[in-house]
């Protein structure tokens, strides 16, 4: 089964623990995000944060301790309440991320991290960030480009491999960057930087985890920042 998102159910005592396979990659990579989002995104107590998608937490929880009010919607109860015991300073919702029981323009940043490449109808949830956000707020997205190399490297080594848990992706669902900023600009929202990633392979060997780095090409996977006109 491809796009397996019963495993974030069925997984999800896990998103903490140390010794969780199934997550260990994306608390791998959350850090390295992070960083990202954050040198170009002030985040302060003054900050609005709508995480969609958020899992466990693993964004939502620095964030919130950076002071910001976050709310974290997601579709797996099971991994919001592991999200609650975890991000006490964070509020959680279980919804649809392509359609929020929440009001127009109330955030200053969202996110779609992780996300969108697990969503039929995608760009659905990219007009729904975009509703979102107050004008001059920021969407922060990360995906995995539509092209053979990522298919490769995702799907046959990383879940092959046992850095993913198998099933967790469909390379159908796989995003290419122009159809990601088409979507962006339907939705009133304007392209500010988008950057590839790649595997840091030694690294990744020898954690077992993934681990990345800036890339030149996007050919694998990509960070991308959207501001809301």
């Amino acid at each position: 089964m491809r796009n397996d998102l019963t495993i974030y159910d069925r997984a999800a005592d896990g998103w903490w623990r140390s010794d969780d396979r199934a997550f260990r990659s994306l608390r791998s990579v959350q850090h390295y995000r992070l960083a990202w989002l954050l040198r170009r995104v002030p985040v302060s107590p003054a900050t609005t944060v709508v995480d969609l998608g958020c899992g466990g937490g693993l964004f939502a929880a620095p964030l919130a301790r950076l002071g910001a009010r976050v709310l974290g919607i997601d579709r797996s109860r099971p991994s919001l309440a592991t999200a609650r015991a975890h991000v006490p300073e964070a509020r959680f919702a279980c919804a649809d991320v392509r359609a929020c029981p929440l009001p127009d323009a109330c955030a200053d940043l969202v996110l779609l991290a992780d996300v969108v490449e697990h969503v039929p109808g995608w760009p659905a949830a990219i007009g729904e960030a975009a509703r979102l956000l107050r004008p001059g707020g920021a969407l922060y997205v990360n995906t995995i480009n539509r092209t053979a190399r990522a298919r490769w490297l995702a799907v046959v080594l990383g879940e092959g491999l046992g850095f993913l848990p198998r099933g967790t992706h469909d390379p159908a669902l796989f995003v290419r960057p122009s159809e990601l900023c088409a979507a962006a600009m339907t939705a009133d929202l304007r392209t500010v930087a988008i950057e590839g990633e790649a595997p840091r392979l030694f690294a990744t060997l020898r954690t077992g985890a993934i681990a990345l780095r800036r890339s030149a090409s996007v050919a694998v996977a990509y960070a991308a920042l959207f501001a809301k006109r």
